[in-house]
């Protein structure tokens, strides 16, 4: 019998050139914003227990990204000197570190993952109030050929400015310099941060991308005591806080929009928000407007995503102090679908889709008699939704006092006579030769055109004036 011993550590190769195959550009750099967004969470905990209304104010995170350039700066404390093994290193030791704040980081690869994602040579440097330290992911050190983990901390006193952490590309990888490069890459991450972000923006935290300070999308409710408000409904899954809200976010969809959705295959809504249930963790979008089976569409009961219910918008909250019972993944960017407490809000999710895309079906053809009720009632911020429904929300029925929630309030259309939808399709051609001998526009929608042909047929026969 041979006996030998096998070295079983780590890849290099693996840590540096598969594992950031597992993110997007994209979330490469939100992971990097989500790391200053966790030491403004550890800065200002307190304020957040008190529950202040801008807890993050006066703290930032500055990026500056193109073809040539690439860092990423914060003002949030920086890395304590306990921290700086775990912050550095390639995984996280301790799998309590930060369990009693609600931040976001849990393996404690994701702002390395990112800078090997992003950079050939990178220079991490951070200011605390115990020290300020420099080490540099250099070329031969991120080699994957290279077996040497070891890296060279220069470690100084402390200075008097900001305290924060620096991250720079002292060289971009050349495919990620030319996204960098592109206009449309960086329009899309604008609307990114002002979307996964909205929440902490809301509440102080400033990002800044090239100079353009990034203003917050959240989502929002249509309200109106008694005449419109949304399904709500709270929850306690062990240490996790689940909050679900689903209801209108504008006026219903009328027959012509859906068939312009339709063609032009455009999800987009007014001012930039879209249809669908947005999923949030600890203040971290990480799902935005999803209308897959993902958060419950089409599933059970539940119709599949339509240009009917692009006026339905709602958001699954999961918050807890120990970021490792969250529903989402190492990329921060899925879902644990699985995860027993993701299921208890994902079936508060489709409970309110249900009620809401059952409505639309009711009033189906008399959209416009709801129109001016929706429009008029008031936006309503998810922490505005909550604090007007949590006193009034009811005790869910087998949950042991652990959920509560609040039914949907949707606006009646008045009935004086029963209306019977008529729906059907003829060829394009067909349909444009008609609307030409009607001398209607070229640009009419199809549903007018018949709705036209009908209204001539009933005066004629008189069953109309």
């Amino acid at each position: 019998m041979i006996t030998r011993e096998l070295e079983a550590g780590p890849s290099k190769r693996f840590f540096v050139e598969m594992l950031p195959r597992d993110i997007s550009l994209e979330h490469a750099v939100l992971d990097l914003v989500d790391n200053s967004l966790d030491g403004a969470i550890r800065q200002r905990i307190a304020r957040l227990r008190l529950g202040q209304e801008l807890p993050y104010q006066g703290l930032q995170c500055e990026l500056k990204i193109s073809a040539d350039e690439f860092s990423v700066s914060d003002n949030c404390g920086g890395i304590p000197d306990d921290r700086l093994d775990g912050a550095l290193k390639l995984g996280r030791d301790d799998p309590k570190l930060d369990n009693d704040k609600p931040t976001i980081g849990m393996y404690g690869i994701g702002m390395k993952r990112s800078i090997f994602k992003i950079c050939a040579d990178a220079t991490v440097e951070t200011n605390s109030d115990t020290s300020k330290v420099r080490v540099v992911y250099d070329k031969k050190w991120m080699n994957p050929d290279n077996p040497d983990w070891k890296l060279t901390l220069f470690q100084d006193a402390p200075e008097d400015s900001d305290k924060g952490v620096k991250i720079v590309a002292n060289e971009i990888r050349p495919n990620i310099a030319r996204s960098f490069s592109s206009k449309s890459f960086l329009d899309d991450l604008v609307k990114s941060l002002s979307r996964y972000y909205a929440y902490v923006i809301e509440k102080g935290f400033k990002i800044v991308l090239n100079g353009k300070v990034i203003s917050p999308l959240p989502i929002e409710f249509r309200f109106s005591e008694d005449l419109v408000t949304p399904f709500y409904y709270e929850a306690k899954s062990g240490n996790v806080a689940i909050k679900v809200i689903v209801g209108l976010f504008r006026k219903l969809t009328r027959e012509d929009e859906r068939e312009e959705a339709i063609a032009s295959n455009d999800s987009l809504e007014a001012g930039g928000l879209k249809a669908g249930i947005t999923v949030v963790c600890n203040d971290r979008v990480i799902t935005y407007a999803d209308t897959s089976s993902v958060t419950g569409w089409g599933v059970g009961n539940v119709p599949r995503y339509h240009p009917q219910f692009r006026s339905i918008a709602g958001i699954m909250i999961f918050e807890s102090d120990d970021a490792t019972t969250l529903p989402v993944s190492t990329t921060k960017g899925a879902l644990d679908l699985d995860d027993g407490v993701y299921v208890k809000g994902l079936n508060a999710a489709m409970e309110g889709l249900r009620a809401l895309t059952q409505y639309t079906n009711r009033v189906k053809g008399m959209e416009q008699s709801t129109d001016t009720v929706i429009s008029e009632a008031k936006r309503y911020s998810v922490a505005e939704v909550a604090k007007v429904l949590h006193p009034t929300a009811r005790s869910v029925r087998h949950s042991n006092g652990d959920a509560r929630k609040n039914v949907a309030k949707m606006p009646e259309p008045e009935r004086k006579n029963p209306l019977a939808r008529i729906s059907f399709s003829r060829e394009a051609q067909e349909v444009e030769k008609v609307k030409e001998l009607l001398g209607l526009p070229a640009d009419e929608k199809p549903g007018s055109v018949g709705e036209q042909v009908w209204k001539d047929l009933a005066r004629k026969l008189r069953v109309i004036e």
